[in-house]
């Protein structure tokens, strides 16, 4: 079939309950048995999704490319129809005139609203077995059915495959006319986002390799492009793609591809895989969601209750939290709301996704689709179940104001802010449309923008930092009234709100600039409140210096207890009036205030210098960023340490949240550590960078 260079590419659904003539229907219209499994054709039912081109060369100028989607009618295969329908523009129900309105019509009309499609086509099939008088009832039954729905005033059609050919002219002039709504209503932006594709099917072909296809839903693919299979992030490379068995050069989405790729094999690709450009998509285990629960769900939708959530072509249990004091007896059958879904195993996603829950193994409802809706937050932070403020910023994500969206989307982060890079991976808009809404919040003040990554705040978010950096500055000033003050690292780790440390001297800064907050000393980094006076007792400065270099000296090995002391006087004795001792208190308290200026690390008895922390840190990053987890032998070769410094080493990693430990004792990188390393920065440099400023001090 040739369908034309210029022919506009869409994808329309086949939906209806088993055995009404959906394959049939499709066979007529393009000639492809859609049923290619022995399996299928045994039982004469389908099982897996089948795809079929309709070239409508009259559709319009260039004519319009139909791509049929040929969905699985039993209940049994409802998750397969659901992955189907995740990627089409418009669907085509089929009831038989023979059965009328079936269950499964009912559940795949439902299914197709709650994932957000708004045109589609009624069919009649079998339209020879029933006169014309009971045609016309069952076309008012199929309005009954439609009403208050997006079919409610859809095009209704008969046909019968009986033979076809009296029936076909018809059909394919309604195909076009839908075809052309469709064309109307399709979103602009679609071809402005990066590519995106959920994979339905993955195999080897001899010759070729390993291909994978599916429906992009954004974006332009090219022969040789970079891509990424998702949620693994491997990187693969497009050797060739093919639109409806014609090989091309490009795409451009949304429509039906099939892509020859390198760098995966068939087995690589698991169920739910999504391949795209990098920054198309994020892999998440916790969702936020607006949510709707269908009238006919036989239950409320409880907080903690556990559901089958399909998205895209993925599948994977969750529990299901409605937010909100309003929502603490749960959302009942009809009702809407906003919800946090905990997902058992991590997912690709991306804004704007659309999703159907079902019930899920240890649920009543098992088998029952019972609510669905639309992805507001890809990798939300954990919220308060009865925060009704996060409700209100979520609606407001929810709503057709980019500017509220925008904002609200900040505000969710709270202190942490987001980075302004990062909001193409958390709004489903193109660049332009965020880079114009980005523009209006900025220039009116409902965003805040400062630092080198662009970090962004609400102004409420910037107040309440510099509230809580100026009172975790007087606690300091009362605990260590010997020190002169503190670094932005030091304030970082204090505030613990995942800032780094150019964040919070960037809002240091605006507190110096109005008086609230000063530099300890001419041309000093650390930071001190305006009418704080340092008192001269407690360890000298250098003492404290001693201390760091002795414990430098040691790498990652550094000396302990006596020894350290020992080392401690053998740096001071080359000082020129230096004292040559001082008592286990005063050590003591010196090695205190360094752990908590972050010029040190300290873990029981053993203390490491920040420099050799970092070291030890960045070589286990790259000798073990790729592998799934190392223990603590691996970790001894790597460092050719004694478990006396190896075990204090190992926990730090914890406790500064790079690792985490698991019942068998294997380590692993936490996502957010690796992905930050991954990304070229230095998840350790928090206390790398305290080191850094605590060595120009003067």
């Amino acid at each position: 079939m040739d369908p034309g260079a210029d022919a506009i590419a869409l994808t329309v659904g086949v939906a209806g309950h088993v055995d009404h003539g959906k394959t049939a229907l499709v066979r007529a219209l393009t000639g492809v048995e859609t049923d290619r499994l022995p399996e299928e054709q045994r039982r004469g039912i389908s099982i897996e999704l089948g795809f079929a081109p309709l070239s409508l060369k009259d559709a319009g100028p260039g004519g319009l490319l139909v791509g049929l989607c040929d969905m699985p009618g039993h209940e049994r295969f409802v998750r397969r129809m659901i992955a189907g329908a995740a990627g089409v523009d418009a669907v085509m129900l089929i009831v038989a005139a023979d059965e009328g309105v079936m269950p499964q019509a009912r559940e795949h009309l439902a299914i197709c609203r709650l994932l957000g499609l708004r045109h589609g086509l009624l069919v009649l099939t079998k339209a020879d077995l029933a006169d014309a008088e009971l045609l016309d009832l069952l076309e008012l039954e199929l309005g009954e059915l439609c009403r208050d729905t997006f079919l409610h005033d859809a095009e209704v059609v008969r046909f019968s495959n009986r033979p076809p050919e009296p029936w076909l002219g018809e059909l394919r002039a309604a195909l076009g006319r839908l075809g052309a709504r469709v064309l109307r209503d399709r979103d602009a932006t679609l071809r402005g986002r990066p590519f995106r594709m959920p994979v339905d099917r993955a195999f080897v072909l001899p010759g070729h390799g390993t291909v994978v296809t599916g429906t992009a839903l954004g974006g332009t693919v090219t022969v040789g492009d970079a891509l990424t299979l998702m949620p693994g992030a491997t990187p693969v490379r497009v050797r060739g793609l093919q639109r409806h068995g014609e090989s091309a050069a490009a795409f451009v989405a949304p429509g039906r591809v099939a892509l020859q790729i390198a760098g995966a094999g068939a087995v690589d690709v698991g169920a739910g895989a999504v391949i795209a450009a990098s920054e198309a998509v994020i892999v998440s285990d916790r969702l936020d969601v607006a949510l709707e629960v269908l009238d006919h769900s036989p239950a409320a939708l409880t907080r903690r209750s556990r559901f089958m959530l399909h998205l895209g072509t993925a599948r994977v249990e969750c529990a299901v939290t409605p937010l909100g004091t309003a929502a603490a007896r749960g959302l009942s059958p009809g009702e809407a709301g906003v919800a946090q879904l905990h997902l058992d195993a991590a997912i690709a996603v991306a804004p704007g996704d659309r999703f159907v829950l079902r019930g899920s193994h240890d649920d009543a409802r098992h088998g029952r689709t019972v609510a669905g809706g639309r992805l507001l937050h890809p990798c939300p932070p954990r919220h308060r179940l009865d925060d009704d403020v996060v409700v209100g910023q979520l609606q407001a994500v929810a709503s057709a104001d980019d500017d509220a969206a925008l904002v609200a989307r900040v505000a969710i982060h709270g202190a942490a802010g987001v980075v302004a890079a990062d909001l193409s991976l958390r709004l489903p808009w193109a660049r332009g449309r965020l880079d114009k809404a980005l523009q209006r919040t900025l220039g009116r003040g409902a965003l805040r923008k400062f630092t080198s990554r662009e970090r962004l705040w609400t102004p409420e978010a910037v107040a309440a930092l510099e509230a809580l950096l100026l009172d975790r500055m007087a606690a300091l000033h009362q605990e260590a009234p010997e020190r002169a003050g503190a670094t932005p690292a030091e304030l970082a780790r204090r505030l613990g709100a995942q800032l780094d440390v150019e964040s919070v001297h960037a809002i240091a800064q605006g507190l110096i600039r109005r008086g609230a907050l000063r530099a300890a000393s001419q041309g000093a980094v650390e930071l001190a409140l305006p009418g704080f006076l340092m008192r001269s007792h407690g360890p000298s400065l250098a003492l404290r210096d001693a201390l760091v270099a002795a414990l430098e000296a040691g790498g990652s090995s550094p000396p302990t207890g006596a020894a350290l002391w020992e080392a401690v006087r053998e740096q001071l004795s080359g000082l020129a009036g230096a004292v040559d001792a001082a008592d286990a208190a005063t050590l003591e308290a010196a090695l205190t205030l360094e752990v908590q200026r972050g010029r040190a690390l300290r873990h029981g008895d053993v203390a490491f210098g920040a420099r050799a922390f970092a070291a030890a840190a960045a070589a286990a990053f790259e000798t073990f960023a790729a592998a799934e987890g190392f223990d603590t032998a691996a970790l001894k070769e790597l460092l050719g340490l004694t478990r006396k410094h190896l075990i204090p080493l190992a926990e730090l990693f914890d406790a500064r949240r790079l690792t985490v430990r698991d019942a068998s004792g294997l380590r692993r990188f936490r996502r957010r550590a690796l992905d930050a390393y991954l990304a070229g920065e230095q998840p350790w440099a928090l206390v790398a960078e305290a080191a850094e400023l605590g060595s120009d001090r003067s």
